[in-house]
């Protein structure tokens, strides 16, 4: 937990930096253990040949001092044990008896009564060149290691530092950036990098962030502007009225204060509307059943018609029923105060889509601006007048319901003339 802790308070450069230093010297302990420990066994084997090599020498050096029926004469150039067989004494001349055992290091050693005498030679091995060797390796190998890793500590901190300063140029500039200068964007460095792609990635939600808060700011002005009308409409009525209280038809500005404050509500109904869709509420998941929604609005309005003449297969989608029912009556209302006769629902149920399309004859809409009219307070050349026009926000209000239902809805040329607003939700429930 302690490392843990140390680990987080470290910047990206020390954790490099620590990592690489830990890494190149790992590697070096381990090489250093691999060729300690190949260099003794080496060494012991080449030890171990030398002794076999001087005890065959002794063996050789006593058979011919055997066969010559002398005393044996033996140069051994390291330490020799030869041990009688028989268990005889063996008296050197230098007054070593050798019953058992003796080393013979170095100079000649003579041995009488050695002629006829069964005995072992056994050389034990140097170790001279092994630990010779060994204290080389620590002396002279240790020092050049630890340079080498202080020589990677201090190139992975330039290197992983220099690789860094874009970072810091990014954090520096991102850090003076507020909502009222939204347009600033972090510098992008040239190497296509990794920092490369976060700062293309920064700068691209800094223009999403721009592109919301000046759609937001210009929805505060329409929204501000749609709610003064109404308001100035009738405080100019009041004022006029109470002006010249006896020449007013008072029951006629009453009628139209009341207009003008249905209006205002639609407005307010429908912002309140636009703040909940655009806070991403989840809607209630219940069934419904979009064709029942769809006679229930032809019911309403009997200029409408239902194709199908009520023989509809039900087309059940998971929703708000109100949200649903609000996106159907936006829809019929658009509808309607475009068409010159005639406006038709349609729901059928393809490719596990629920599809409801509803259809008039007016003058349709161009393609130009067909992604335009589902803008907020987005009016249309032949739906300029507000008590005609409608808010401007029926189908922007209808769009983020179907969103907000995993849906779509587009517009289209209708086979009578007009426009088709076709809406296309997931059909969980078939039947």
């Amino acid at each position: 937990m302690r490392s843990m802790s140390l680990l987080t308070g470290m910047s990206v450069r020390a954790k490099a930096t620590s990592a690489a230093v830990g890494t190149v010297a790992l590697a070096i302990a381990l090489c250093m253990l691999a060729l300690v420990l190949v260099l003794r066994q080496n060494l012991s084997d080449s030890a171990k040949t030398d002794a076999k090599r001087a005890a065959l020498s002794v063996e050789e050096q006593l058979t011919a001092s055997g066969k010559l029926r002398r005393s044996a004469v033996v140069v051994a150039p390291q330490p020799v044990t030869i041990k009688a067989v028989e268990g005889r004494k063996i008296h050197s001349s230098r007054q070593v008896a050798l019953p058992d055992s003796k080393v013979i290091s170095g100079a000649p050693v003579y041995l009488t009564g050695a002629a006829h005498v069964a005995y072992s030679v056994d050389v034990a091995p140097s170790t001279t060149a092994l630990d010779n060797a060994t204290r080389l390796l620590l002396r002279q190998v240790a020092p050049a290691a630890a340079g080498l890793v202080l020589f990677v500590a201090a190139l992975t901190w330039l290197l992983v530092g220099r690789a860094l300063r874009p970072v810091a140029a990014i954090r520096e500039e991102f850090t003076e950036i507020t909502e009222r200068d939204l347009h600033r964007r972090v510098p992008v460095p040239r190497a296509r990098d990794e920092i490369f792609r976060l700062a293309r990635t920064m700068n691209a939600t800094l223009d999403r962030l721009h592109q919301a808060m000046t759609r937001q700011r210009q929805f505060v002005a329409d929204a501000s502007h749609e709610l003064r009308s109404p308001i100035a409409a009738v405080r100019a009525q009041l004022e006029l009225a109470l002006a010249r209280p006896s020449r007013t038809d008072w029951p006629t500005v009453v009628h139209k204060a009341l207009q003008d404050t249905g209006r205002l509500q639609a407005v307010a109904s429908d912002l309140l509307l636009l703040a909940r869709l655009d806070a991403q509420e989840a809607p209630p998941r219940t069934p419904v059943d979009l064709a029942a929604l769809a006679a229930e609005e032809v019911r309403r309005h009997p200029g409408t018609v239902g194709a199908g003449d009520g023989d509809v297969r039900p087309a059940v989608v998971h929703g708000s029923r109100v949200q649903l029912s609000r996106l159907l009556t936006n829809l019929t209302d658009n509808a309607r105060r475009h068409a010159r006769t005639t406006v038709s629902v349609g729901v059928r149920v393809r490719d596990g889509m629920a599809e409801v399309s509803v259809d008039d004859d007016g003058p349709g809409i161009p393609e130009a601006d067909r992604e335009r009219v589902f803008e907020r307070f987005t009016r249309l050349d032949g739906a300029r007048a507000r008590q005609e026009g409608g808010t401007g926000l029926g189908l922007a209000i209808a769009k983020d319901i179907a969103h907000a239902h995993g849906g779509t809805l587009t517009v289209h040329n209708s086979p009578h003339g007009g426009a088709r607003l076709l809406l296309r939700l997931p059909c969980e429930t078939r039947l």
